[in-house]
């Protein structure tokens, strides 16, 4: 087997409903998936010189053990496989940390593309899908990210037909929020009723930026910006500083303003005029 390498990329919801909890813990939601071109992590896969299965993560507040999802999406490609796990799985972290742009169910889709991509035929395509359900609510999104409307717990994909790309400015807190606290306090907040899905996915095929806008919509961000007042300011001063809207993505922190063409990096620059290297910004586009 050679070395394999790929990028793993994160994503935004532009719509994100929670429609009840299910027996095995899950919530049932109903979201729109936007993937994006960057930040990007770098993963590369190796046979292990002993044989024995590593993984190893440029950031420090990630676990190289059994407790990463890299790890446990190589173990259950070899199980399925009937291969022995031999191989070292390096991660270049570029997606903040629990972040709410998936960041780690990218990783794992990664992983499992690149193992399906260095031993072709060994786990039937219906197979891969179904692992990556079972490692984490996003990771079958994720092996073939393209705007998709999630169901179920988000496993259950519909492609979305979007016209063009969006530019999208991305600005992080720098501390992680766990998306079980988000679920568990959603409803400490009072939470507006959510919007017909289908006046967003109508925006989209049509590549207009002010009509998706228009109908973004997350009913865990209230929460979130409830408790955190550090995201609060930041949803603020990315409509100040003109994007068309600006929410929490997934369970956050992350806040994501969706911008006119060329705005961005002004936007950008704003934010880190007011708060510097405190805040993690990026400008980036859609996947179309």
């Amino acid at each position: 087997m050679p070395a394999v390498s790929a990028e793993a990329r994160p994503k935004i919801n532009l719509y994100l409903d929670v429609l009840g909890k299910r027996p095995d813990g899950y919530h049932e939601i109903a979201t729109v998936f936007l993937p994006l071109e960057a930040p990007a992590d770098g993963i590369t896969v190796t046979p292990s010189a002993d044989g024995a299965l590593r993984v190893t993560c440029s950031h420090p507040g990630v676990p190289e053990g059994p407790g990463n999802l890299c790890w446990r999406a190589a173990e259950a490609f070899a199980r399925e496989a009937g291969l022995a796990p031999a191989w070292q799985v390096d991660l270049q972290k570029r997606i903040p940390v629990a972040a709410g742009l998936g960041g780690g169910s990218s990783d794992a889709a990664t992983v499992l593309h690149l193992l399906d991509r260095a031993h072709p035929g060994a786990v039937a395509a219906a197979r891969l899908t179904a692992m990556a359900a079972r490692l984490g609510a996003d990771v079958a999104f994720f092996l073939a990210p393209s705007p998709a409307v999630g169901r179920g717990i988000g496993e259950v994909l519909t492609p979305v037909p979007c016209t063009g790309s969006l530019e999208v400015v991305l600005a992080n807190p720098g501390f992680p929020v766990s998306a079980a606290w988000a679920y568990t306090h959603r409803e400490d907040v009072p939470v507006p009723p959510a919007p017909a899905m289908e006046d967003l996915l109508a925006a989209l095929e049509a590549g207009s930026a002010e009509g998706v806008a228009r109908h973004t919509y997350n009913a865990l961000e209230h929460a979130v910006l409830d408790k955190f007042s550090l995201v609060q300011m930041l949803r603020d001063v990315l409509l100040e500083q003109g994007c068309l809207c600006a929410h929490v993505s997934g369970s956050g922190p992350t806040v994501y303003g969706l911008c006119r063409d060329g705005q961005g990096k002004a936007v950008a620059e704003r934010l880190r005029e007011l708060y510097g290297d405190a805040i993690w910004t990026c400008v980036t586009r859609s996947v179309p």
